[in-house]
């Protein structure tokens, strides 16, 4: 969960599906996420009265931004559902507008509906059950009037049947008065292609047939596209979901709270962090007051499981120093354990796409007496549920290492460097003695 720091007078939190971050889109597939916002009055401030909530999401391919801009991911099917603690409803509008069809006059075939046709997919396509009629219409609302620059419909198969064969595409403010887009009708065409410049100013758009019947067979509309291509909209400029309750004012007290549930955004395909604005205009003093608040750490994060390069900054210490350990590694959903030669227990470690480890941060460890192998494991869960596991190791030496051993043979000499206190000390059980007998082969000189 994500609280703002603002001054706007609902706080909000967030709450992203996957919980961690979102899966960058590929070239091969898009990936689509999930985000719950949810307003509500802070402890102990006053009931705020709210007329509207704004809510835009970040469009374009840079790392900053959220929302995949190609037509294939199609940012117009973002559903977006409205919760109100109350039970009072609430209208959302989104500019630019996502469309929607009215009460269909051509019948659905199942299975091809009316909602396939916002998708540039040509195996989802809209399939009418019979023929068209004379003066029936595929009508197209977007919810609120916007500038339209471009279209682009797709009305049929290449094999000549299943197309509307004659029609008009007509535009309206109001859905009852309706105005020619072309002087003369469109007809045996399966692309309708055009640029507006200036933009239409529209809220409808519909595809009205004028013959009798319109087509040999069923007629299809394989898409339905405005305002595709990043040329027509500025890269800065959001997808925006406009929220107002229907009985013109919401009040909330410390019981209410309201919840804006985005769901299938398709998202960029660029690693980074994208940030929300969130405009709450407010009813206060008698008059209507907007707070903007911006909403981040929504972290877009690649799909790839990475565990590479783990390595010591020191590959060589004196004895008793300490090591500093890196490594490259996927933060979300994995766990990291770290264990070496001195260490019986294993030690949980940080988990980040760039992540270092300082040995001189454990509480009673002296540092590095011998040469010393650090095995990391990398922990995932797979997607049956079990815990798999990934090892990567680096070994560090040590100049005049302390040496254990069970035993040790010396075939020509064994010498104690000058300054040394002890000669041949046998320790057991932290209690020491020097050697009273000694058994050597060669020439030995011992001195009492």
């Amino acid at each position: 969960m994500y609280p703002t720091t603002s001054d706007a007078p609902l706080s909000v939190t967030s709450q992203t599906t996957p919980p961690t971050h979102f899966t960058v889109s590929t070239a091969e597939e898009v990936r689509r996420g999930t985000i719950f916002l949810t307003f509500a009055k802070p402890a102990a401030a006053p009931d705020v009265t709210c007329a509207e909530i704004s809510v835009s999401l970040p469009r374009g391919d840079a790392a900053t931004d959220l929302v995949n801009d190609e037509a294939r991911a199609n940012y117009t099917l973002i559903d977006d559902y409205p919760r109100d603690s109350t039970g009072a409803t609430w209208s959302i509008h989104r500019l630019p507008a996502a469309p929607v069809t009215t009460a269909p006059e051509w019948g659905e075939a199942p299975g091809h509906e009316f909602a396939n046709i916002f998708d540039p997919r040509d195996d989802l396509y809209y399939r009418t059950i019979g023929l068209v009629p004379k003066d029936s219409a595929l009508v197209v609302d977007y919810g609120v009037p916007q500038d339209i620059a471009n279209l682009d419909i797709a009305t049929g198969f290449t094999n000549g049947r299943n197309k509307v064969q004659m029609l008009l595409l007509q535009s309206s403010m109001d859905g009852l008065h309706w105005n020619n887009l072309d002087e003369h009708p469109v007809q045996d065409t399966l692309r309708i292609e055009r640029t507006f410049d200036p933009p239409l100013h529209a809220r409808y758009l519909r595809i009205l047939t004028i013959v009798e019947p319109s087509n040999e067979g069923y007629s299809v509309v394989r898409h339905f596209l405005a305002n595709q291509g990043a040329q027509t909209r500025s890269a800065d400029d959001p997808v925006t979901f406009v929220c107002t309750p229907d009985d013109g004012s919401a009040v909330f007290d410390d019981s209410r709270d309201f919840t804006l549930i985005l769901s299938n955004i398709p998202i960029n395909q660029t690693l980074g962090t994208a940030a929300l604005d969130i405009t709450q205009t407010v009813i206060a003093d008698g008059g209507e007051v907007g707070h903007t608040t911006r909403l981040d750490g929504f972290e877009k994060a690649d799909n790839a499981f990475v565990f590479e390069n783990f390595s010591s900054r020191q590959p060589r210490v004196d004895n008793g120093d300490h090591v500093t350990l890196h490594w490259t590694g996927s933060p979300a959903n994995s766990d990291y354990h770290l264990s070496w030669d001195d260490r019986t227990e294993r030690i949980s470690v940080p988990a980040a796409r760039d992540c270092s480890f300082a040995t001189a941060d454990l509480p009673r460890f002296a540092g590095l007496r011998r040469t010393t192998t650090f095995v990391l494991d990398a922990q995932t869960i797979n997607s049956s549920g079990q815990t798999v596991h990934h090892y990567q190791s680096t070994t560090v030496t040590v100049a005049d290492p302390d040496i254990e051993a069970g035993s040790l043979t010396a075939t020509d000499r064994l010498a104690v460097r000058e300054g040394g206190t002890d000669t041949f000390l046998a320790r057991s059980d932290g209690a020491g003695t020097h050697a009273l007998t000694a058994h050597a082969e060669g020439d030995v000189t011992v001195i009492a």
